[in-house]
């Protein structure tokens, strides 16, 4: 594989659009889709590309810096496309310390 891209929250709405254009427009680039699959993620947006050679999903979360080091370190990542995040407002007022953990650790971690 030419590059190593990691995009971060592909299993969501505009993640998985953008992970099925990378992976069946550059298919010499490797393209790993991590995501924590929470209530935005469904892997069955990415059905059809799921067997690709070029297609990787990684279960995981940008908070944990050392899963993040350890993923980083097997997939040799050449570059990241960001799109994880917490985005429902009625959530944040519920729980904010989700969205500072993930929309500004996570984001720092990468």
């Amino acid at each position: 594989m030419e590059k190593t891209i990691l995009i971060t929250g592909g299993a969501g709405f505009i993640g998985s659009h953008l992970v099925r254009l990378m992976v069946n427009r550059y298919p010499n680039y490797r393209i790993v889709n991590l995501d924590k699959l929470t209530y935005a993620g469904n892997l069955e947006n990415l059905k059809d590309v799921e067997d690709k050679d070029n297609y990787t999903f990684v279960r995981g979360c940008i908070t944990d810096e050392k899963f993040l080091t350890d993923l980083f370190s097997e997939f040799q990542i050449d570059g990241v496309i960001h799109l994880a995040a917490e985005s429902h407002v009625d959530r944040s007022i519920e729980d904010p310390m989700s969205f500072i953990n993930t929309n500004i650790v996570g984001t720092v971690n990468l």
